[in-house]
């Protein structure tokens, strides 16, 4: 796979210009103070490689955000996924027909809909009953994601699993459904899943702030974990907590102040 190596902002917000060189093939950590343009930076490579704009002014409430944008390379090679997972809100949507905060609908999404082609964890299963030959490997690969979720979830003494082609939370006093989970919880629940459906393949995986509502433990493992479940994965990762980089990836680390002129 031919991973992002560079990419340039010109005239961003008409005075500063970003160039972001040796682009790391691997995980890539990108800090720096609010309004210094992590997310922005995020945002348009996201955009660039995902196919909405390339190398074009983009404007917001009429004024010009940047002049020009562009990568190396130019386009990603064998289709590689581009996804862009956000941190959520947990607080329920304004619109009262749907009690379903927007962190739970994604994560259902996530472990029942195929939504907009969108892979699922259950579709994915589904594929056990579709391709008699990759049974064993789909099996083999389900198991340990709920290792690595389970592994994660010791703690609060939960578990998850897999009952009557649903997948629930299990705990002491019994069996609870996803919306009794914390925001955290959800959280770590999607992006892990979200990963995990990459299936191990290369991809470009972009990541605001990943570790709100999470416990620190959980951000100091995070980058492992989603290593874990997918090596072939280039990682861009906006963040403002040092937990997440405690665990050895400070070698990873992009100031925005670096590559900003």
């Amino acid at each position: 796979m031919s991973y992002i190596q560079s990419f340039t902002i010109e005239n961003l917000w008409g005075y500063k210009n970003i160039h972001w060189r040796n682009i790391n093939p691997d995980v890539n950590i990108i800090v720096g103070i609010n309004g210094s343009g992590k997310t922005t930076l995020l945002n348009l490579m996201y955009g660039y490689y995902y196919g909405h704009s390339r190398s074009q002014g983009t404007w917001q409430n009429g004024k010009s955000i940047v002049t020009e944008y562009y990568g190396i390379p130019e386009r990603l090679e064998n289709e590689v996924p581009v996804l862009y997972l956000r941190s959520l809100d947990n607080v329920p949507l304004r619109d009262k027909r749907k009690s379903e905060s927007q962190l739970l609908q994604e994560l259902n999404a996530a472990v029942y809909q195929n939504a907009d082609g969108t892979p699922s964890f259950f579709g994915y299963r589904m594929r056990m009953l579709d391709y008699a030959n990759e049974a064993e490997k789909i099996q083999s690969r389900i198991n340990n994601y709920l290792s690595i979720i389970n592994r994660l979830f010791a703690d609060s003494q939960k578990r998850v699993e897999i009952q009557d082609s649903k997948l629930v939370i299990v705990q002491r006093e019994g069996v609870i459904s996803l919306d009794k989970l914390s925001s955290g919880e959800k959280q770590m629940l999607l992006l892990t899943m979200r990963v995990f459906l990459t299936n191990e393949q290369p991809a470009v995986i972009f990541m605001d702030e990943p570790e709100i509502s999470m416990h620190i433990s959980w951000q100091n493992q995070l980058i492992d974990v989603l290593r874990e479940l997918n090596p072939s994965a280039q990682l861009f990762i906006t963040t403002h907590s040092p937990s997440v980089l405690s665990k050895g990836w400070g070698d990873k680390i992009t100031y925005m102040e670096d590559v900003t002129m």
